[in-house]
């Protein structure tokens, strides 16, 4: 049902310029915070709730989000957005420390 009603929009054209800039700039931080994820969940010298913490809250944040295809938006806008900034803190501070400890050597 969705797909018919996403194909439909599609034949009709109906996606403004401005929505289409916002699905791209989603697309591309959602790619981003995922990217990051990965990056330290290959880090196996953390301890493993460490390393998979901000991949669990990134993963977390889209489940969130695609509720709103089932109108839940009060609970995705709740929790997705704090999943997503809590899920790039996270892991950039395991990048900072992996880089400040290959600094030192």
């Amino acid at each position: 049902m969705l797909e018919a009603s996403l194909s439909a929009w599609l034949a009709e054209g109906r996606f403004t310029a401005v929505e289409l800039l916002a699905i791209g700039f989603v697309a591309v931080v959602g790619g981003g915070v995922l990217v990051q994820a990965g990056r330290v969940a290959r880090m196996h010298e953390l301890v493993i709730w460490r390393r998979l913490l901000p991949l669990a809250l990134a993963l977390l944040g889209v489940a969130t989000s695609l509720l709103r295809a089932e109108d839940v938006v009060l609970v995705a806008a709740l929790i997705a957005l704090p999943c997503y900034v809590a899920s790039v803190l996270f892991a950039q501070a395991e990048i900072h420390r992996e880089d400040d400890e290959a600094l030192r050597g």
